[in-house]
């Protein structure tokens, strides 16, 4: 599934800017901690919101992550 990660907004924990995008099947629970590796860089995320969305039979997934 194709599944688009966000950076939220320290203060108000509104949807930012894109992370990444990757392909997973991997089931993302709210509160699950995730390390990302982007571009030489290190940091670790909290997924605070998580939304599925099904359109034309395709399904895709957004995750609000807040960094820790």
């Amino acid at each position: 599934m194709k599944t688009s990660v966000y950076e939220a907004d320290p203060f108000t924990t509104s949807k930012g800017p894109l992370l990444t995008e990757i392909e997973t099947d991997y089931r993302f629970e709210k509160n699950d901690e995730i390390r990302l590796h982007l571009g030489g860089r290190s940091a670790k995320y909290r997924i605070i919101y998580v939304s599925v969305e099904l359109r034309d039979g395709r399904l895709s997934r957004e995750l609000v992550a807040l960094k820790i």
